[in-house]
């Protein structure tokens, strides 16, 4: 094209057609110029869509953590709320509660929650909207207040209280070795004698720890009441991922399958198939030995699923271990998008 518009203006030019010649001339720069512009807007339009890609893809892994985030929040609010009601009792009706509970109370009052660092908070960083597109500019501000809200949360706690129970020697509770999700073995009626009973007994009824206890109680409502929020935070984050991005779903990947019934055993998980993207369903089939077993993702406890039903039930995040009563070869399907999961006993 360029060379055609090259030939015309040499020919106007040996012809002494001045005015022509500004006519073709004009006209050939001003195609050049839409050529350039048509150019850059096509590669202006590459951009926002590669960046378009690239934001939906971030969008899609904090769709994922921030249900492990609500999921944790409920749980978190759930056993407060709890822990608020055995404080009741304790200041209000400490002669309901059997001696030989207190010192299970206390030291589920002070282990029972834990903090955790969401993987959110990574994939936040990775979050970068187009500062044009009003929508994503709306989205990043809210994820990134929501970030910001949960980075660096803790509860809080009266130290006093475990000062005031240490200080009488008391012994943590023994723990039980069959149950890797923390339970105590009270299986040992002598493992607290009548005296560390009697000292919990009559500390409970001091004045000065009924005050440590008001001021825990005082503590748990407030972590409640943040527990609380965060959950209805994130479930209302996650609602704005999906009007943006109705397409969007949760990620999971490198699904596998743990435990004291595997071959594995607690220290390595066994990967399990990918049958099914659509619906994100994994499957195995694989030889059980009588024991316990959990679901989980990246062979990492981070997100990790049970729930102590068998065959089938459907897993929560950080739920107990699944018992395997009987050892056997299993087909073994699970959905990690709603946890459900089946064991199907194999013919031998």
């Amino acid at each position: 094209m360029i060379n055609f518009f090259r030939k015309i203006r040499r020919q106007l030019a040996n012809e002494n057609k001045f005015q022509r010649y500004m006519r073709y001339a004009i006209g050939e720069v001003l195609l050049i110029m839409l050529g350039i512009f048509m150019a850059l807007q096509l590669q202006n339009w590459n951009e926002k869509r590669k960046q378009e890609t690239r934001f939906k893809a971030t969008l899609e892994q904090l769709y994922t953590t921030i249900n492990y985030d609500a999921e944790k929040f409920k749980r978190d609010s759930i056993a407060l709320y709890h822990h608020i009601q055995v404080l009741d009792t304790l200041i209000s009706y400490p002669d309901n509660i059997k001696d030989e509970q207190l010192p299970y109370i206390f030291f589920r009052l002070k282990f029972n929650i834990n903090p955790y660092l969401s993987e959110s908070i990574y994939h936040s960083q990775q979050l970068n909207y187009n500062p044009d597109n009003t929508e994503q500019k709306e989205i990043a501000k809210e994820i990134i207040n929501y970030i910001n809200t949960i980075a660096n949360y803790k509860y809080l706690m009266d130290k006093r209280l475990d000062n005031a129970v240490r200080d009488i020697d008391i012994a943590l509770p023994k723990p039980d070795l069959t149950n890797v999700n923390g339970d105590w073995d009270r299986s040992d009626s002598t493992y607290y004698t009548a005296i560390d009973l009697k000292n919990l007994h009559d500390l409970v009824r001091s004045h000065s720890f009924r005050a440590i206890l008001k001021t825990e109680r005082t503590y748990k409502i407030w972590n409640w009441s943040n527990a609380y929020n965060w959950n209805l935070n994130a479930i209302s984050i996650r609602k704005l991922i999906k009007d943006y991005y109705p397409e969007v779903k949760e990620l999971y990947k490198d699904v596998g399958i743990i435990g004291s019934s595997t071959e594995g055993e607690w220290n390595k998980s066994t990967p399990m198939f990918l049958t099914d993207e659509a619906n994100n369903i994994w499957e195995i089939t694989l030889y059980l030995k009588e024991g316990k077993v959990k679901f989980r993702c990246r062979d990492s406890w981070a997100q990790n699923w049970g729930v102590g039903d068998f065959p089938t039930g459907v897993g929560r995040q950080d739920g107990p271990d699944i018992p395997i009563p009987e050892a056997g070869n299993y087909h073994i399907i699970f959905k990690p998008v709603t946890g459900e999961y089946e064991f199907i006993k194999l013919d031998d």
